[in-house]
């Protein structure tokens, strides 16, 4: 019977005059040699030389799957969860029954549409202006699906501190609530005045009546008369706008579907001043057909009194 050597490490066979193991290569060395029988046509069993690194290998390629399966997955399910798309948090204060908001860019002015499971319970205008007594008075409107005013909030303004600021007070501001689109909204027909910021109250609800026009155009369908002057009956029709110094009245003639002449029938702005917004503005209109014309520099509340009396007139 045949004698060999097997390394005490890997088990593999040695032959004379090996220095190193062709196995695992360890320095082969007198203690750890050891000899062992076999017999012919038998192979001695080898110590396996799989390491524990080829365990991690293994490992490491089941579990990078899963853990990218699992990032993906978590990755949906956020995507999911922010569908509804970032507003402004003051707009749940609106519309505390809403659930999600969606926005709307039309002209450049910003809308919301409020929903609470899908159905639509309210609309919001953000920036409607009016013009006040130091510059542009800025107000967000929500309406509910009738058209009805249910929340108005001043967001900006340059009036007079101590007298034009007061159109901020809440206890003001409350009497829009419940106002419709077919509702004046007029300082001194249905809205109360504030004594000695009377622009002031103009400028807000002017705001108020352009939200609820607009609200009314891009929400409910609303579409006025003024845009389609062939749904107008041949006639004379009266209206009011607010100007610097209070209401203006005017007579709008329509001919063959057509404006042929403002009359001003009354208005307390100041002379002078205001004298080129009246020879202006009216001629405009009638040039273009259209109520929204180009304000007269220097006389611009009484210019926008006008447009709105002929929008007025027409509308209503």
């Amino acid at each position: 019977m045949s004698q060999n050597k097997f390394c005490s490490s890997c088990g593999s066979r040695l032959e004379a005059g090996d220095k190193f193991c062709p196995g695992c290569g360890g320095a082969v060395q007198g203690t750890e040699v050891h000899e062992k029988s076999e017999k012919p046509g038998i192979q001695s069993p080898k110590r396996s030389t799989f390491k524990p690194i080829y365990l991690l290998l293994i490992a490491a390629l089941i579990m990078v799957p899963l853990a990218i399966y699992a990032a993906t997955s978590t990755g949906l399910l956020s995507a999911k969860d922010t569908e509804q798309e970032e507003v402004p948090a003051f707009l749940y204060a609106y519309v505390p029954d809403a659930d999600r908001f969606e926005s709307l860019e039309i002209n450049g002015k910003t809308f919301y549409k409020a929903l609470n499971g899908g159905r639509e319970i309210a609309y919001i205008m953000l920036d409607s202006r009016g013009p006040g007594y130091g510059g542009d008075v800025r107000v967000n409107v929500t309406a509910d699906t009738e058209g009805n005013v249910i929340a108005v909030e001043v967001t900006g303004h340059t009036e007079t501190p101590g007298l034009g600021d007061k159109i901020e007070e809440q206890s003001w501001l409350a009497q829009f609530i419940g106002k419709g689109i077919n509702d004046p909204i007029s300082i001194g027909t249905d809205i109360d005045n504030i004594s000695g910021a009377t622009v002031s109250c103009r400028a807000v609800a002017a705001a108020v009546r352009d939200a609820l026009d607009e609200i009314g155009a891009v929400f409910l369908g609303i579409t006025w008369p003024e845009r389609n002057l062939n749904a107008l009956a041949d006639g004379i029709y009266i209206g009011t706008g607010t100007g610097y110094g209070g209401d203006i009245h005017v007579e709008v003639t329509i001919w063959e579907c057509k404006i042929i002449t403002i009359d001003i029938l009354g208005h307390s702005e100041t002379p002078v001043l205001s004298d080129p917004a009246f020879r202006v503005v009216p001629q405009a209109i009638i040039n273009d057909q259209n109520y929204e014309v180009d304000a007269v520099s220097g006389a611009t509340m009484s210019s926008n009194g006008i447009m709105e009396a002929v929008f007025n007139a027409l509308a209503r």
